[in-house]
C-alpha cells in the first residue's frame, strides 16, 4: 500500500459487451475499445479526461479477461499492471467490488473516481471541473458517496435518474434513484424537487466503500478481497458474483448520497438510438459519410474508411478493417433477429465476425 491515501485514483469500468451495438461491438473487442465515436476508442478518451485529474499511474482498467488485449492496447500512458480481470461478465457491482478492493489494498482510503469506459462527454472542461468538486466533496464529506449528474435534455426511459429535493447548489443531496423509469413516473416526481441524469460516474473513498460492501455481503466480499491481493492484473476473478445495482450496498450501508449536477454534453451511447443521434451531428462535416438522396441510412465506420450511399433508405453500414457490415434498420433494432443472425455465424466458419 502507497503513503499518498489523498492523492486521488480512479477505475475506468469497460467491461461490457454491448451486444446491443453489433456489429460495432465485437466479440472479442467491444465499443469500448472502438473509435465508435471520433478517431479513438472510448476507453481511450475517457482516460485522457481522468489523466488531467488523476496521475496516470493511479487510474485503473476493470475488464473482463477475454477483453484484456483489446484493453492494452488502448491504455496509452495507463501501466499494463493496473488491469483489473475478471474470467466472466458478473455484473456491475461485482466489477465495482472488485475495483474497490483492489484501490484499498494498493492505497489505502483514497478518494476514488469510478467512471464508465464508454460514455461520450461533449463539454470536456465541464466534466474536469465536475471531476475535482467531486474529490473536493470527498474530503469535505469523506463518509460520502457522490454521483456525476447530467442535467436531461429531454425523456429517456433507457437511463437512470437521479432526484433531489432541488435545493440547488453545487452539491445536492439524493433524495431516491429511479433505473429506468416510465414517462409517468418522471412526471410525477419531477414536480417535486430536481431530476438528473445518473452518469455512472461516481466518487468514493475506497475503504468507507470498502466497509459498506462487506457489511452488505461479507463472505462475498471477504473473497473479491483475497483475489485483490493476488495479483489481479495476472488472473480474472473466478468467484461470486454480486447482483442488483452498484450503489446498493452503499445506501444499504447508511452512506450520505449526494449528487454534483452539471450541463456536460453527456451521452450513454449504448443503444443506437442514442448513437445516431450523435454521429448524424459529427457526419454534418466529416469526410466518414457522403450520402446522397438518402434516407434514414446510419454509417459507422471503425475502420475510417469513407462511406458513399446513393439512393438507400433504412440502413445501419458498419465498416471494421476485416469486414463491412449492412443492416436494415429496424431489423438490426429488434433484438431476436439481431441475436438470430449472431447465431448464424456462431455456428458457421465465420465465427470470426461476432
Amino acid at each position: 500500500m502507497t503513503d499518498t491515501a489523498d492523492e486521488p485514483v480512479a477505475v475506468i469500468l469497460a467491461g461490457g459487451q454491448g451486444s446491443r451495438l453489433w456489429p460495432i461491438s465485437r466479440d472479442r473487442r467491444p465499443k469500448q475499445f472502438q473509435p465508435v465515436v471520433h478517431d479513438r476508442p472510448l476507453l481511450t478518451a475517457t482516460i485522457e479526461r481522468l489523466s488531467e485529474i488523476v496521475d496516470p499511474s493511479r487510474i485503473h482498467v476493470s475488464t473482463r479477461a477475454r477483453f484484456a488485449e483489446a484493453a492494452r492496447a488502448t491504455l496509452g500512458p495507463v501501466p499494463p499492471e493496473n488491469l483489473i480481470l475478471e474470467e466472466d461478465p458478473a455484473g456491475p457491482a461485482t466489477a465495482f467490488a472488485l475495483s474497490i478492493a483492489t484501490l484499498a489494498h494498493r492505497y489505502g482510503n483514497a478518494p476514488a473516481l469510478i467512471a464508465p469506459s464508454d460514455h461520450l462527454i461533449l463539454e470536456e472542461e465541464a466534466f474536469n471541473q465536475a471531476s475535482r468538486d467531486m474529490l473536493g466533496q470527498l474530503v469535505e464529506t469523506p463518509e460520502s458517496m457522490v454521483v456525476l449528474g447530467a442535467e436531461p435534455t429531454g425523456f429517456d426511459g433507457s437511463l437512470g435518474y437521479i432526484h433531489t429535493q432541488g435545493e440547488g447548489g453545487p452539491v445536492e443531496v439524493i433524495t431516491s434513484f429511479f433505473e429506468k423509469p416510465d414517462p409517468a413516473t418522471i412526471d410525477e416526481i419531477g414536480d417535486d424537487g430536481s431530476l438528473y441524469w445518473n452518469t455512472a460516474c461516481y466518487g468514493v473513498r475506497v475503504e468507507k466503500a470498502c466497509d459498506a460492501y462487506r457489511a452488505a455481503m461479507p463472505l462475498i466480499f471477504d473473497s473479491i478481497e483475497r483475489f485483490a491481493r493476488d495479483r489481479p492484473d495476472v488472473n480474472g476473478y473466478r468467484g461470486a458474483a454480486i447482483g442488483g445495482h452498484e450503489l446498493y450496498p452503499l445506501i444499504a450501508a447508511g452512506m450520505e448520497c449526494l449528487v454534483v449536477p452539471r450541463h456536460l454534453g453527456w451521452s450513454d451511447i449504448g443503444t443506437w438510438k442514442r448513437l445516431e443521434r450523435v454521429l448524424s451531428e459529427q457526419q454534418a462535416d466529416s469526410s466518414r459519410a457522403l450520402q446522397l438522396d438518402t434516407d434514414d441510412v446510419l454509417v459507422a465506420s471503425m475502420d475510417g474508411r469513407p462511406v458513399v450511399t446513393l439512393g438507400a433508405s433504412g440502413l445501419i453500414v458498419v465498416t471494421h478493417e476485416d469486414a463491412v457490415y449492412v443492416l436494415d434498420k429496424q431489423k438490426a433494432l429488434d433484438p431476436g433477429t439481431l441475436e438470430h443472425l449472431r447465431s448464424l455465424l456462431a455456428a458457421s466458419t465465420r465465427e470470426d465476425l461476432l
